[in-house]
């Protein structure tokens, strides 16, 4: 019997699932021109409005010292250089540095297609308050970037999405 029930459950599920599939029906006069025209305009929207990730963007967003290297060592120094400016611009907490308090925050964040940042999450290793601090100054410093020249893929300019950790340790 249990058998039996759950059998009609995972049918009935199944079923209920596959009503949602739409198919429409098109007359055109040139059917393969449409169907270029309609992959061309799916693979456009594809990145048109969503941020891609840094790892498979064709053209990453560059720093301005990172534009005339080589096309192929330009991922590493982006990399390079939001390590510098981490360095450079962190600023450990004070209440968390007098109680020895460390913490690993991760930063995701967008770099537009005009070439400006806006921080998407942050999100500490800790759940009180020194995790708020920690975070602050996380969101500060990605704030502190400089315009990037922006990403392309395939040609045109895109969002590109990066993730960094950032480690305050004493």
């Amino acid at each position: 019997m249990r058998i039996l029930v759950l059998s009609l459950f995972i049918f009935s599920f199944t079923f209920t699932q596959a009503q949602k599939i739409e198919v429409r029906e098109v007359k055109v006069s040139d059917p393969q021109n449409v169907l270029v025209q309609e992959a061309d305009t799916v693979r456009d929207l594809e990145f048109e409005n969503t941020a891609i990730p840094f790892a498979v963007v064709e053209q990453v967003p560059l720093f301005g010292s990172c534009e005339k290297i080589e096309k192929n060592l330009q991922r590493e120094c982006f990399q390079e250089e939001i390590k510098k400016h981490i360095e450079k611009h962190l600023k450990y907490p004070e209440e968390a540095k007098e109680n020895k308090i460390e913490a690993r925050v991760f930063v995701t964040f967008e770099i537009e297609k005009d070439g400006k940042i806006s921080v998407e999450r942050v999100k500490s290793n800790l759940r009180n308050e020194y995790g708020i601090l920690f975070e602050a100054e996380a969101k500060r410093i990605i704030n502190l970037l400089p315009n990037f020249i922006p990403a392309t893929q395939r040609g045109k300019i895109v969002k590109v999405i990066y993730a960094i950790p950032i480690n305050f340790k004493l």
